[in-house]
C-alpha cells in the first residue's frame, strides 16, 4: 500500500527523496485509524485516515508516473508493477500467513469458513468487493468483523496500482499515434474524467447503497484522482509562497483533525462528506514544509512522528488482527490494560516487520537486479501458496460441515421427541443443556429455503416482481394459505413445508428481502435502507396484497416479518418506521376479500450476539448465550403488529414460550442452536418448530 510505504532508504540516483510532511500525514492516518478501532468513542471519525492513504497514494503513483514520463517517455509496466510487490506482498502475505494459523488456534470454528474465505479474498486483493457484497447481504452484514477486514482498503490500493499505469501505457500509445494529441494533456484530460466520474459515483452509492458503496472501488477511485491532479498541478517547482503555504498547511491540519473528532460512523460517507478529509490531505501535500518560524513544520520533522510514518504499513497491517483474535485468545473482550498492550505490540511488529521483512525484501539484489519477471513469478508463487491454504481450509470446513449436517439429520430421524422445540413443549430434562445434536459450526450455515440470500422464493432488496412458491401438501389440500413477509417469514418456510406435507395444507408464499410487506409508501429497514430499495417494498406489498385478495383458492393469509428492524428510520434518511396503522390498513384489503388474516408475531432476538459463535466459544456450559426477556421481545406497548392486533381484532399466533420462559430467551433449545446468526432461525431448529406454529396457526384460522 504506497500510501504507508515510507522511503526511509537513503536518497540514491532515481529515488524520491523522503517529505517530512508525506510522513506525518502517514503517521497522522495511521494513527487515526488504529486509535479508531482500539476506542472508537474517543476518536469517532478516525476512518477518514483510510482517505488520507488514498489522496498520497494518488499524488505519489501518479507524480512518479510521470516522471517515469519524462525521464524516458515510457512506462514499464512488469518494472513498475514489480517495484510495488517487492515494496507490499511481504509484509501483506505474512501477516496473511500468521493470521490463518492464529484462526485455526483461537478463532470458533463457526468463523473458519468467512475468515478462509476473506484471506483469499485479501491475498489477491478482491476483500473490498468480498465486504461490499457481505454489506449488501443481509446475511452477511451480521457476520462478525474477520481478522482481515481491513485488507479492504488495500484491495482498493492494489487495484488503482493496476488499473491507471495501464490507462496511461494506453494514452501514450493513443498519443504516439495521434501526434497531435499530447501525452500529458490527454492524461490530464483523462485524469480529470475519471475522478469527476467516481465522484458522482460515490455520492450516488452513497445516497442508495451506503453499506455497499463504502467498499467499492468506483465510489474511492476520486481520492485517487484527487491526489493525482495535484501531482499534475504540481509538477513544476512551486513558488517560494512560504506564509501563504503555511497558513494553508494549518488549514489542512485543522480540517483533518475536524473529521477525525467530528465525523461518526453514521456519517453518510465516503461521497461528499469525504472532501474534507481529502482536501486536507492535500492542502498539506501542497504546502510541504515552508520555512517560517510559526508553519508546523517543525510539528512534522519530530522524530516519533517520521518513525511512526516510516511504519505505518505495517502497523495498519498488524493492529486488527491483533484487536479481533486477542478476545477469542484471551477468553473475554478487551479491557484497558489489554487495548493498550495490543497497541503496544502492534508498533513493535511493525517496527519488527519493517527491519526484517520490508525492507530486506524491498532491497533484495537478488530480485532488484533482475528483470521484473523473476519478482512478478514469485509474487505469483507466493500469492498461490496462501490462496492455496486458505482455499483448502475453506473446503475442508465445509466437508466437515456437510458431514456433520449428515450426522444430525440420521438423528433427527430416530429421536425427535426432545431435539429443538419439542424439547421445550414435551418438558424434555435439561432442554437448554447441549448434547450430541449441538454442533454451532453447522448451525452458522444452516439456512434453509426462504432465507438465502439468492432464493427462488423471496425477492431481492430493490426487485418487485412478485415471485411465490408452494410448499406443503401442494396436490391435494384441504387448506391453502398465503405466508406473507420478509426473511424471518421465509425462516418459517421449512417448518410451514414439513407441517403442510404432514397435515394436507399448502402454503402458498410471498416474500422479500427487507420488507415490511404492508404496500405503504415509504417504510424502510433501520440498517440496510435505501431509497430504491424501499420504493420496491412498497410495489410489491402492493401487488401482492392485490394478488392474495384476488386469488379464490386462498382461505387465508399469514404475516410475520422482523419487527424490530423496522421500528427506527434508516440512518441514511431513506425510509421512515412501520406504524400499526400500517398493518392494519394491509390486512384490512386481504380480509375485505373474505380471508382470513392471522399475525404471526416475531420470533425473539439474540441482540448483538452471533449465537453460533457464541456457543462455539462456551461449548460445555448449559445455556450459555441466553438474551434476557426485555433485550429479545418487544414489549407488546411498542409492538405494532401486536398494537395493530388489538385493535383490528385480528388473531395473533405466538411462539414466544418456545424460545423463552419469564425471564430470559435461549439460543440453544434441546441440543439444537436456534439461529445461524442473531435472529434468523436454523433450517433444523425451523423443522422442529412445525408441529406448535403449524397448530397455531389452523387454530387461528379456524377462530
Amino acid at each position: 500500500m504506497e500510501d504507508l510505504i515510507s522511503h526511509a532508504a537513503p536518497r540514491t540516483p532515481g529515488r524520491t527523496p523522503i517529505r517530512a510532511e508525506i510522513q506525518a500525514l502517514r503517521a497522522f492516518a495511521v494513527l487515526a485509524v488504529v486509535l479508531y478501532h482500539v476506542w472508537p468513542g474517543r476518536l469517532p471519525g478516525g476512518y477518514v485516515g483510510v482517505d488520507v492513504f488514498f489522496a498520497i497514494s494518488g499524488f505519489l503513483i501518479i507524480g512518479h508516473l510521470l516522471r517515469d514520463i519524462d525521464r524516458n517517455g515510457r512506462v514499464s509496466l512488469t518494472t513498475f508493477w514489480a517495484k510495488r510487490a517487492r515494496r507490499l506482498l511481504p509484509a501483506s502475505l505474512l501477516v496473511l500467513v500468521v493470521t490463518g494459523v492464529a484462526t485455526v488456534i483461537w478463532a470458533p470454528s463457526t468463523l473458519w469458513q468467512q475468515w478462509f474465505k476473506e484471506i483469499a479474498a485479501s491475498a489477491v486483493y478482491v476483500q473490498n468487493w468480498v465486504l461490499s457484497l457481505d454489506a449488501v447481504d443481509y446475511l452477511g452484514a451480521e457476520n462478525a468483523p474477520s481478522a482481515v477486514q481491513h485488507f479492504w482498503s488495500l484491495s482498493v490500493e492494489e487495484q488503482f496500482y493496476i488499473f491507471w499505469p495501464i490507462v496511461i501505457v494506453l494514452l501514450l500509445a493513443l498519443s504516439k499515434r495521434y501526434p497531435a494529441i499530447p501525452a500529458r494533456r490527454s492524461i490530464a484530460a483523462a485524469l480529470v474524467l475519471l475522478t469527476a466520474g467516481s465522484f458522482v459515483a460515490s455520492v450516488a452509492g452513497v445516497a442508495n447503497d451506503p453499506a455497499g458503496a463504502y467498499f467499492v472501488t468506483q465510489s474511492r477511485a476520486w481520492e485517487f484522482g484527487a491526489g493525482g491532479i495535484l501531482a499534475l498541478l504540481t509538477s513544476a517547482e512551486r513558488r517560494n509562497l512560504p506564509a501563504v503555504r503555511a497558513v494553508l498547511s494549518w488549514v489542512g491540519i485543522a480540517a483533518l483533525a475536524a473529521t477525525v473528532l467530528l465525523f461518526t460512523p453514521e456519517t453518510p460517507f465516503p461521497g461528499w462528506a469525504a472532501l474534507l478529509p481529502v482536501g486536507g490531505a492535500l492542502a498539506v501535500i501542497w504546502a510541504g514544509t515552508p520555512s517560517v518560524r510559526w508553519a508546523p513544520t517543525g510539528l512534522m520533522r519530530l522524530r516519533p512522528v517520521q518513525w511512526i510514518g516510516d511504519i505505518s504499513y505495517s502497523l495498519y497491517l498488524w493492529h486488527w488482527p491483533l484487536l479481533v483474535i486477542a478476545p477469542y485468545a484471551l477468553g473475554h473482550d478487551l479491557g484497558l490494560r489489554s487495548s493498550l498492550v495490543i497497541l503496544a505490540a502492534s508498533f513493535v511488529l511493525a517496527w519488527v516487520t519493517k527491519v526484517l521483512v520490508e525492507d530486506p525484501v524491498r532491497n533484495a539484489r537478488a530480485l532488484t537486479a533482475r528483470p521484473a519477471r523473476v519478482t512478478l513469478t514469485a509474487t505469483v508463487a507466493a500469492t498461490l501458496m496462501v490462496v492455496g491454504l486458505t482455499g483448502t481450509g475453506y473446503v475442508r470446513t465445509g466437508q466437515d460441515i456437510a458431514a456433520a449436517a449428515a450426522a444430525a439429520q440420521e438423528q433427527l430421524e430416530h429421536d425427535k421427541a426432545c431435539a429443538g422445540a419439542m424439547a421445550v413443549m414435551s418438558g424434555c430434562p435439561d432442554p437448554y443443556a447441549p448434547n450430541a445434536l449441538t454442533n454451532p459450526t453447522l448451525a452458522g450455515t444452516d439456512i434453509g429455503r426462504g432465507v438465502q440470500m439468492t432464493d427462488e422464493c423471496k425477492q431481492t432488496l430493490e426487485d418487485y416482481a412478485v415471485l411465490s412458491c408452494d410448499i406443503g401438501d401442494t396436490t391435494d389440500p384441504t387448506a391453502t394459505i398465503a405466508l406473507i413477509g420478509d426473511s424471518h417469514a421465509g425462516a418459517f418456510l421449512e417448518a410451514l413445508d414439513l407441517y403442510g406435507r404432514e397435515h394436507g395444507v399448502t402454503f402458498v408464499t410471498y416474500l422479500k428481502t427487507w420488507c415490511a410487506a404492508t404496500g405503504a409508501s415509504g417504510v424502510g429497514p433501520r440498517d440496510y435502507g435505501t431509497a430504491a430499495g424501499n420504493d420496491s417494498c412498497a410495489r410489491w406489498g402492493d401487488t401482492v396484497l392485490d394478488t392474495v385478495a384476488a386469488d379464490p383458492s386462498i382461505d387465508a393469509a399469514v404475516f410475520t416479518n422482523f419487527t424490530q428492524g423496522y421500528l427506527a428510520p434508516a440512518s441514511n434518511g431513506s425510509g421512515r418506521p412501520v406504524t400499526p396503522s400500517d398493518f392494519q390498513q394491509a390486512w384490512e384489503r386481504v380480509s375485505a376479500s373474505g380471508k382470513r388474516v392471522i399475525a404471526l408475531r416475531d420470533v425473539p432476538n439474540a441482540g448483538d450476539v452471533h449465537v453460533p459463535s457464541c456457543i462455539a466459544e462456551h461449548s460445555d456450559v448449559v445455556d450459555p448465550c441466553a438474551t434476557p426477556l426485555d433485550d429479545a421481545v418487544l414489549p407488546p406497548s411498542t409492538d405494532p403488529v401486536l398494537v395493530a392486533a388489538a385493535a383490528s381484532g385480528t388473531p395473533v399466533v405466538d411462539v414466544d414460550d418456545v424460545f423463552c420462559d419469564d425471564r430470559e430467551c435461549h439460543t440453544l433449545i434441546g441440543g439444537l442452536v436456534t439461529y445461524f446468526d442473531t435472529h434468523h432461525m436454523t433450517a433444523t431448529f425451523s423443522r422442529t418448530l412445525a408441529p406448535v406454529v403449524g397448530d397455531r396457526i389452523m387454530a387461528a384460522m379456524q377462530g
